[in-house]
């Protein structure tokens, strides 16, 4: 694995971290960021998804 492909993986992974973090106070930020994929599918979550499994 190239050392790119490591980096990005390693930012999304304490991006993701960080997401879990902040579930803990009363306001649920993943459930949020989930809702908002789901309804408006942005094309930058679908290119995160293609990099993802490219990278591989």
């Amino acid at each position: 694995m190239s050392s790119r492909n490591y980096f990005w993986k390693l930012k999304w992974l304490l991006a993701l971290l960080l997401m879990m973090l902040l579930d803990f106070s009363p306001f649920p930020v993943s459930s949020l960021v989930l809702l908002y994929i789901f309804f408006f599918k942005p094309l930058w979550f679908k290119a995160v998804i293609d990099r993802l499994y490219a990278a591989e």
